[in-house]
């Protein structure tokens, strides 16, 4: 079923931008930096945001992306440097240099869209908008989630015994340290590494985006999918630079914020259904899809493997001054559990 979404990309796609015909000389022009995840709502995205953010400013602002520019390590800095206006920051990439983005790839806490809805509205949401704004000199436009983090590996891991000695390409510090407390043997690999060394065994799993995966092929190379409740449900963010986002007048702001505002409810509902078509999509690839019982995750949150790790991101987070413990308790309050 094609969503609103994927009917906006395609006008995107085509260049139906006639608002941007209207002022061939724009007073603002901007790069957006991003990644090339194919298949993600966060891609999606980066292919409407120059033609959405042209429209509703009436061609004033002209958004050029560009998806080679910047590495997801850099999206922040690119931004706070002036090398772009915008990025698309995919925060658990920051993980280990900024402890409190790590809360939410953590298991127990962000397990569904709804709750990341509830961590980012929190106090722990504007704390981590403190971080870009101070570190980075960054304005958040945007948040809106990858699909759920997924198992995606050549032999079964449905079990926690299943874990035992298995090279996982991981994409955060919170679940590197997770794999180690499991014995697994954690690995970080770039985006574009990840496909070829499972292909060549180099790994045997790797835990990202159940979108991405597919967009990029992965059921050429693995033949299990498991959906485990490990921090399934991780943000991306559509940052500005704070001084490009200064120089436009304030009409322009509001038109921005107002689309974008739009967009983000319309990728909640696309959200929605990439997520239910995942099982069915995966299965016709050959891929077996298991979702794990709710057993085999509370094995997870048992203290002998949470408190590993719960004590691996406290010495992580003290010497940056984030009091880990706290912001744990502030999760908790706004998932009421």
């Amino acid at each position: 079923m094609e969503t609103s979404m994927n009917r906006r990309m395609l006008l995107a796609t085509l260049g139906l931008t006639a608002a941007l015909a209207a002022h061939a000389n724009p007073e603002f022009k901007w790069t957006l930096a991003y990644l090339p995840v194919t298949g993600t709502t966060y891609y999606d995205a980066a292919l409407q945001l120059p033609e959405r953010i042209g429209k509703a400013t009436k061609g004033r602002v002209q958004v050029t992306a560009n998806g080679s520019l910047v590495p997801g390590t850099r999206m922040l800095e690119a931004v706070r440097d002036g090398d772009v206006q915008m990025s698309m920051v995919l925060s658990g990439y920051y993980t280990a240099s900024q402890p409190l983005f790590t809360l939410v790839s953590l298991p127990g806490y962000s397990e569904s869209f709804a709750d990341l809805d509830r961590v980012m509205a929190s106090p722990y949401g504007a704390a981590m908008r403190e971080v870009f704004a101070r570190d980075y000199k960054a304005r958040e436009l945007l948040f809106s989630a990858f699909c759920p983090q997924t198992v995606f590996s050549t032999k079964p891991v449905q079990t926690l015994e299943d874990w035992k000695g298995l090279r996982v390409r991981v994409n955060n510090a919170g679940t590197a340290v997770l794999a180690n407390v499991l014995s697994a043997k954690p690995v970080s690999l770039s985006a574009g590494e990840v496909l070829p060394a499972l292909q060549r065994g180099v790994v045997d799993a790797v835990v990202t985006d159940a979108c991405w995966a597919y967009g990029a092929g992965f059921y050429t190379a693995v033949k299990h999918a498991a959906a485990w409740k490990l921090g399934s449900v991780v943000p991306w963010h559509v940052m500005v630079g704070q001084e490009a986002w200064a120089k436009l007048p304030a009409d322009l702001q509001q038109a921005v914020e107002g689309e974008l505002a739009s967009m983000a409810r319309e990728l909640r509902a696309d959200y929605a259904a990439k997520v239910e078509a995942l099982p069915k999509q995966w299965e016709a690839k050959g891929v077996k899809y298991h979702v794990v019982t709710e057993a085999e995750n509370r094995k997870v949150l048992d203290p002998k493997h949470m408190g590993a790790v719960q004590d691996a991101w406290y010495q992580q987070a003290k010497p940056r001054n984030v009091d880990a413990q706290k912001w744990e308790a502030v999760a908790r309050d706004a998932l009421k559990r």
